[in-house]
């Protein structure tokens, strides 16, 4: 059953890295997807944390409160669950399997689980939840672009970006539901800010 699984996680990285490299046209855009894109969500937490997206959610204290806890699960779910997993499993990245181009270079880390899937997905699934449904709507198919061209790119295997995506979303009901307790820290976090004028 593994032996099986493995073989259509290695053929569906086969035809997908060998479709972003069909042309010029398709490498630049897996690569921009795989590698700019998420740079998209620093902006989206800060537009959430300035201009909170749905002011009949408890206005602007509270937009600040979801963006903070958006990043925390994250973050929670990057450090704590993925970098971890990574080095308990420690998957060699897909082009240390050959048959495809790798069109970034070889990076020096593990292959699963995906950690920008389980950033991304994190923070959708944390929007869901506090009830930012547009946004979240908008972030999982950021999530989807991302994941399906780092898949492309040759950085990780389909299985590394569906792990990651769940680790995401547990890390995310972890932290909503401990999202009582944590408002003390995001707290904390605001006054900070505005005593620094950030906020």
């Amino acid at each position: 059953m593994k032996e099986k699984i493995l073989q259509i996680d290695h053929s569906w990285l086969l035809s997908v890295n060998h479709f972003a490299n069909s042309s010029r046209f398709w490498r630049d855009v897996f690569q921009c997807f795989g590698v700019y894109l998420i740079y998209l969500v620093p902006i989206i937490l800060l537009v959430t944390w300035f201009w909170p997206v749905s002011p009949s959610q408890g206005g602007s204290a509270q937009g600040k409160k979801i963006a903070l806890g958006a990043a925390f699960a994250g973050l929670f779910s990057w450090v704590i669950f993925a970098k971890i997993l990574a080095l308990i499993v420690k998957r060699p990245r897909p082009f240390d399997s050959g048959g495809f181009t790798e069109i970034l270079f070889k990076r020096p880390d593990f292959s699963f689980p995906s950690d920008h899937a389980a950033f991304v997905f994190a923070l959708t699934f944390y929007f869901y939840l506090s009830g930012y449904k547009k946004l979240a709507y908008f972030l999982v198919v950021l999530a989807v672009l991302i994941s399906f061209a780092r898949i492309g790119i040759g950085v990780h295997f389909p299985s590394d970006i569906l792990s990651g995506a769940i680790l995401g979303i547990l890390g995310a009901w972890i932290v909503w539901l401990f999202e009582k307790p944590l408002s003390f820290l995001y707290n904390f976090i605001i006054a900070i800010a505005k005593h620094l004028r950030l906020a």
